[in-house]
C-alpha cells in the first residue's frame, strides 16, 4: 500500500498538471503522471549528484516549477482560440464513457500481474543495483558521490541511470525504511503505468472508428501489456527495470512512430522516451535511435540541400528551380536547409538532455561502464555466435509478426496510409537498432559469453518482445477498423471538414431568394476570374482548407 500511495501521490499528484497539459482530455493522463513525477525524481538525483542537496529539495522544485510553467502555459494561452476537435462519430455510447471503459479496461488488465506482488520477491539485480543505489541517493550528495566512485560496489553497475532508484529513494524518504520492499513495489507500479501508456496507445488507434472497432481496440490495449508482464515473467514483478525501460521505448514507438502526428502524440512520446533513456544505458541507446526516428516522422528529409526548402512565405515545401518568374534565391534556400536541420537536432537533443546528462556526468566523476573494462579472450566470431543462438530463441514472436507485417502491407496498406499512420518500417529500424546495440554490447563486452547470456538474454530483449506484440496489436486494430468499412484518422478527419466548409459555405433559401431579387454591378471583363488569377487554380497563395487537428 505505501509503494501504491508513493506512485499515486508521490509522483502522480507532481506530474498530473504536467499530464493534463500533454493529454488534456485523455485516458492516457492517469497514467502518465507518475511517469512524468519518476523523470522529476531521476533529474532531482542528477542534480543531488553533479550540484549538492538532497533528493527531496530537488524534487518540490522541479515539480513546483514545472507546475508553476504549465499553469502559465494555460494562463497565456487562454484568450487564443483552441484548436477544433472532431467528435467521433455519434453512438448510442458518450465520449466521456469510452474514456472510463478504457482506463478501467487497462487497469484491470495491469491489476492481474501485479496480484504477484504478495509473493515479496525482491531479484538479484533488484537488491544488488537499485536498491543499493537508493540507498545512496537517500544518504545525500557525499553519501552518492563517494559510494559510486567506491570500487567495492563496482559490481553494481554504478554508472546506471537514476529514475529506479531515484523513485525507490523518495519512497524511502515519505514512509521511511522499515521495508525495503517499498523501492521494489514502486519499481512495479511504475512499469505497469509505463505499460498501460503503451496499451493506451493501441487503444487511441481506433479512437474515431466505430464503437466494435473502439471496443476491440481496447482490449488489444489491454491485452498487450499482459503480454509484457507475460514476456517479463518473474523479471517484471521483483523489481527489475528491464520491463520499465522496455515498456516506456515501446509506449515511446506507438505513439512517436505509429499513430498519425500531431502535438500530443509527440509530446506523449518524447515523455516516454526520456522515461527509458533514464532507466537502463539500453533504454538510452534505444530512446535516441527512436528521437532520430521520430525527428525524421516529424520533418521529413528534403530531397536535396540546394533543391527543396520550406517557403519563406507561406510555410509550404517549393522547388528552387520550380515555375518561372519566382522570387526564391539560394541565400534563402540555405537559410530554410539550415532551419530544417536545426529543428530536426532540437526534435532530438531536447528530450535526449536528460539521459545525455547522466551519461556526461558519470565519465565527468571517472565512472565507466563495467562491461568493456577488460577483453574477454574469447573470439568475435565465437561470442557473435552464440549471441546469435541466445538471442533467436528469446523471439520465437517474431515469424508471426513478420507473417503479419506482410499480410498486413498487401491487404491493408491503402487503409493504413489514408487514416494517417506511420510506415511500419520506422517500428522495425528501431527495433533492428535496439537489437544491434544489445548484439554488440554482447560481441565487445568483457564478461564469459555463454554465462552472460545466460544470466541477462531473456531480460536484453524483452523490449524486442513487447514491441512486437504492440505491432502485430496495431495490425489487428486496423483489420478491425478496415473491415468495419469506415474511415478513421485524417481520412475521416478531411472529409468531415469539407462537408462542413461546404454547409459553411453554402447559402440557405432565404439567401438565394434575395440574391435573386437584388441587382447587381454590371460585370466587367477586366474583373472576370482566370484560372491563374487571384483566388483561381493557378494562384499560389490562394487559401487553402486545413483540416481540424484531431484528438488522440
Amino acid at each position: 500500500m505505501s509503494a501504491l500511495l508513493t506512485v499515486v501521490l508521490g509522483l502522480g499528484v507532481p506530474g498530473l498538471l504536467p499530464a493534463l497539459a500533454v493529454g488534456r482530455r485523455s485516458p492516457v493522463v492517469i497514467l502518465l503522471a507518475p511517469v512524468i513525477g519518476a523523470v522529476f525524481a531521476a533529474l532531482a538525483a542528477g542534480l543531488e549528484l553533479g550540484i549538492a542537496g538532497s533528493l527531496i529539495d530537488w524534487y518540490l522544485l522541479i515539480a513546483l516549477l514545472a507546475n508553476l510553467a504549465v499553469i502559465a502555459w494555460w494562463v497565456a494561452a487562454r484568450d487564443s482560440r483552441p484548436a477544433p476537435v472532431l467528435a467521433a462519430p455519434r453512438s448510442w455510447f458518450p465520449e466521456w464513457g469510452w474514456y472510463v471503459v478504457t482506463v478501467a479496461a487497462l487497469l484491470g488488465a495491469l491489476a492481474v500481474p501485479l496480484i504477484a506482488l504478495r509473493s515479496h520477491m525482491i531479484g538479484w539485480d533488484s537488491n544488488s543495483i537499485w536498491l543499493t543505489h537508493a540507498l545512496m541517493i537517500s544518504g545525500g550528495h557525499h553519501e552518492l558521490l563517494t559510494s559510486l566512485k567506491n570500487h567495492t560496489y563496482t559490481f553494481s553497475n554504478p554508472d546506471y541511470p537514476p529514475l529506479v532508484p531515484a523513485s525507490g529513494a523518495l519512497a524511502f524518504k515519505f514512509f521511511g525504511m522499515g521495508s525495503l520492499l517499498i523501492a521494489v513495489d514502486t519499481t512495479v507500479f511504475l512499469t505497469a503505468c509505463a505499460l498501460g501508456l503503451a496499451g493506451a496507445g493501441i487503444a487511441a488507434a481506433a479512437s474515431d472508428a466505430s464503437p466494435l472497432p473502439r471496443a476491440i481496440a481496447i482490449a488489444t490495449g489491454a491485452a498487450v501489456c499482459i503480454a509484457g508482464f507475460a514476456v517479463a515473467n518473474k523479471y517484471g514483478i521483483d523489481g527489475h527495470a528491464d520491463l520499465l525501460w522496455a515498456a516506456a521505448a515501446t509506449a515511446a514507438i506507438v505513439w512517436g512512430l505509429i499513430l498519425p502526428r500531431s502535438t500530443q502524440a509527440l509530446a506523449v512520446s518524447w515523455i516516454c522516451a526520456i522515461a527509458a533513456s533514464l532507466t537502463k544505458n539500453e533504454g538510452l541507446a534505444t530512446a535516441l535511435i527512436v528521437l532520430v526516428l521520430i525527428s525524421v516522422r516529424y520533418r521529413p528529409l528534403s530531397l536535396s540541400r540546394s533543391g527543396w526548402r520550406a517557403d519563406s512565405v507561406n510555410g509550404r515545401t517549393s522547388s528552387v528551380s520550380g515555375r518561372a518568374g519566382s522570387h526564391f534565391s539560394r541565400g534563402p534556400a540555405r537559410a530554410g536547409w539550415w532551419r530544417e536541420w536545426a529543428e530536426r537536432a532540437a526534435f532530438v537533443l531536447v528530450p535526449a538532455v536528460p539521459g545525455l546528462a547522466w551519461a556526461g556526468l558519470m565519465h565527468l566523476i571517472g565512472i565507466h561502464d563495467v562491461f568493456f573494462r577488460s577483453s574477454s579472450g574469447q573470439s568475435m566470431t565465437g561470442r557473435a555466435t552464440a549471441t546469435i543462438d541466445g538471442m533467436a530463441g528469446q523471439l520465437k514472436i517474431v515469424p508471426v509478426a513478420l507473417f503479419m507485417l506482410v499480410a498486413g502491407c498487401l491487404v491493408l496498406r491503402r487503409y493504413r496510409e489514408r487514416a494517417g499512420f506511420a510506415n511500419p518500417a520506422w517500428l522495425w529500424v528501431a527495433w533492428l537498432g535496439s537489437l544491434a546495440v544489445i548484439f554488440a554490447t554482447y560481441v565487445v563486452g568483457s564478461y564469459p559469453i555463454h554465462w552472460w547470456l545466460l544470466t541477462s538474454v531473456s531480460r536484453t530483449t524483452i523490449f524486442a518482445q513487447v514491441l512486437v506484440y504492440a505491432d502485430i496489436g496495431i495490425w489487428l486494430v486496423l483489420a478491425i477498423a478496415g473491415a468495419s468499412g469506415r474511415d478513421i484518422g485524417p481520412a475521416r478527419e478531411a472529409a468531415n471538414a469539407a462537408a462542413e466548409a461546404g454547409a459553411a459555405t453554402r447559402p440557405g433559401p432565404a439567401a438565394e431568394a434575395d440574391a435573386a431579387t437584388r441587382p447587381g454591378p454590371a460585370a466587367d471583363p477586366s474583373e472576370s476570374p482566370h484560372p491563374s488569377g487571384p483566388g483561381g487554380p493557378g494562384d499560389a497563395t490562394a487559401p487553402t482548407a486545413t483540416p481540424p487537428a484531431r484528438r488522440l
